[in-house]
């Protein structure tokens, strides 16, 4: 134990020399109309690759003229002098930092964060690196629940877009290393294998088998997108788009290419077994000059130091953000930023009272930042200071109008004190804003449902079932709310058929297929009671059962239930007030009744 604790504190002390080590660098930001670049690589490689980026984006948006591109929040690019340098700040995975990474994107509501290095380990150079990674940006605006293949597969196809300095540009040329794995290590990952690879798997994370991985993940989009002559890109469109919509991901595979596994992975075999790999050449109608409009400026060594820890902030890495975000406020107290992102820390270190200090103090020093009020009114929330955090929520609302994360949150502290009308009115600006947001959909379906707006609840959730898939663990509870929104609608006919698909789509060893299996009448509800074996579990059942015989006219029979919720139940459940709002509807008719 002792030695343990000896340890820890040394990398502790690691920890801060690699701060003070760092600050010693000479930093640089280069501004851009979409980046902001801050690198120790120099000035000469941070506009070069900000420019590069910036020739990257142009070129995705002719490419793809209906995506989504833009973004209401910052873009920051760490372009480190090298991998040394770059090596503190990867990702951690079982509390280890994984050495093999080359690049990594991060998408926050604060911001996207692309980080890598200038002359990376290996085969791999900085540009391709930060095309795969703003690729992974793209995929994620535009693309519903994308495989890990798919996403790394393309990332890896458009990572190698090269422009001549002129109109033209190369894409899909062979990557070397890739085709070096594919010759040593084709046969360990079956294609079966490698359409089920997830984050968590060890194919992603472990360095030994992420070769593979990566290179056929890179080869699988090279065929769909070049082999025969194309013949498989529309095909591959229409799995893309298929990954909206609900369809299992086998099931879309197949009607999408016409085909099953073992057949697209016969074709891979003999695509890849002949190591041609056609690319192909894009001209543009003008040259893609970015290079002027690059505004470059030293860092002082405390903003230095408060971009690398907001880095590790977002990275998911307070612990290690703390000291490079106290050693900015300690070189230059009037940081706002840094007092932000340093109250994040605290948050996550259950701090409080420290947070709100921090934020107010930041809002004070910069009332202009919306980002700053954004946080005060989230901290503001925790603390139960609901007016107070709905005016920061206001200010940053009018400083940033085109945040969709701010509704979001606006949203919720609204629904939290009753204001439910004003709340489904910031919920539809966030969609507005952002269609594609799930969270949104999922939290105005149950908005909804409460206020009895039944038909809209319905509507949001299948939007979210066609956005989100059905592998997303709040999938089977918004079929739930789907079908409650069908039926109090009187849209019987939809509730039976999406009760009669949802079987197909769900895990019946997990909760709450149960509930489902109540819901079809499969089980009693004496039988699902005793099923679920926590209180979490009995929340939901005793809702979802007080809802259904509510629904099905048994009044008396319902009450019970919901009372129990009422009584009983996690209050951070959303079945909870879904029970109390039933549960007030029928003790209301029944006084109705009494007069």
């Amino acid at each position: 134990m002792k030695r343990a604790f000896n340890i820890s504190v040394l990398i502790s002390s690691l920890l801060l020399f690699a701060a003070a080590v760092s600050a010693k660098e000479t930093w640089v930001r280069v501004r851009t109309k979409n980046f902001t670049l801050v690198s120790n690589a120099g000035e000469s490689k941070a506009r070069k690759v900000a420019v590069e980026l910036e020739q990257f984006r142009y070129a995705l948006s002719l490419l793809f003229p209906k995506a989504r591109i833009e973004t209401p929040v910052p873009t920051t690019v760490f372009l480190f002098k090298s991998d040394d340098s770059f090596t503190p700040f990867k990702p951690k995975y079982k509390g280890k930092i994984k050495e093999n990474v080359g690049g990594y994107f991060v998408s926050t509501d604060d911001g996207n964060y692309i980080a890598l290095a200038s002359d990376a380990r290996g085969s791999l150079g900085s540009t391709e690196i930060i095309f795969h990674e703003y690729e992974h940006f793209v995929v994620r605006n535009n693309v519903s629940g994308a495989p890990l293949w798919l996403n790394e597969g393309l990332a890896e196809f458009y990572s190698t877009f090269s422009p001549d300095g002129e109109r033209k540009a190369s894409l899909g040329t062979p990557i070397s290393r890739h085709i070096m794995a594919l010759r040593q290590s084709y046969v360990q990952l079956p294609l079966e294998k490698l359409l089920a690879v997830d984050h968590k798997s060890p194919y992603y994370n472990e360095s030994s088998k992420a070769g593979i991985f990566y290179a056929k993940s890179w080869a699988l989009v090279h065929y769909l997108m070049l082999g025969h002559d194309g013949r498989r890109k529309g095909q591959l469109g229409q799995f893309i788009n298929g990954l909206g919509t609900g369809v299992p991901l086998e099931e879309n595979f197949r009607q999408s290419f016409k085909a099953d596994y073992k057949t697209i992975e016969g074709e891979l075999d003999a695509y890849v077994k002949k190591f041609l790999f056609p690319g192909l050449t894009i001209t543009f109608n003008e040259q893609l000059d970015f290079a002027k409009e690059a505004q470059a400026a030293p860092l002082t060594e405390a903003e230095s130091q408060f971009h690398l820890g907001d880095l590790l902030l977002h990275s998911n890495r307070p612990e290690d953000a703390e000291a490079y975000l106290l050693k900015s406020l300690e070189l230059d107290n009037s940081i706002a930023a840094a007092r932000v992102s340093l109250a994040s820390v605290r948050l996550t270190q259950q701090r409080l009272p420290e947070a709100i200090s921090l934020l107010r103090e930041a809002v004070a020093k910069d009332p202009n930042d919306y980002s700053g009020h954004y946080h005060y009114a989230n901290a503001l929330l925790f603390n139960r200071q609901h007016e107070e955090a709905l005016a920061e929520y206001r200010s940053a609302i009018r400083l940033k109008p085109d945040a969709p994360q701010v509704y979001f949150i606006f949203a919720r502290a609204l629904e939290s004190i009753g204001r439910d009308e004003e709340a489904a009115e910031a919920f539809t600006k966030g969609l507005d804003l952002n269609p594609r947001n799930t969270r949104m959909f999922r939290s105005r379906s149950y908005l909804f449902l409460r206020m009895g707006r039944n038909a809209a609840a319905a509507s949001d959730a299948l939007m979210f079932l066609r956005r989100q898939g059905w592998r997303d663990d709040q999938s089977p509870y918004m079929a739930l709310a789907a079908y409650l929104g069908l039926l109090r609608s009187r849209q019987s006919a939809p509730a039976a058929r999406l009760l009669e698909d949802v079987p197909a789509r769900l895990d019946a060893s997990q909760w709450p297929y149960p509930v489902i299996r109540f819901l079809r009448r499969e089980i009693t509800k004496e039988e699902l009671l005793k099923l679920a074996t926590d209180n979490d579990k009995l929340t939901e059942a005793h809702a979802y059962v007080g809802l259904y015989l509510s629904l099905s006219g048994e009044t008396d029979s319902a009450l019970p239930h919901l009372r129990w919720v009422g009584e009983h139940g996690n209050k951070n459940f959303v079945e909870y007030p879904l029970a109390l709002a039933e549960m007030k509807r029928l003790e209301a008719e029944a006084g109705a009744r009494a007069q």
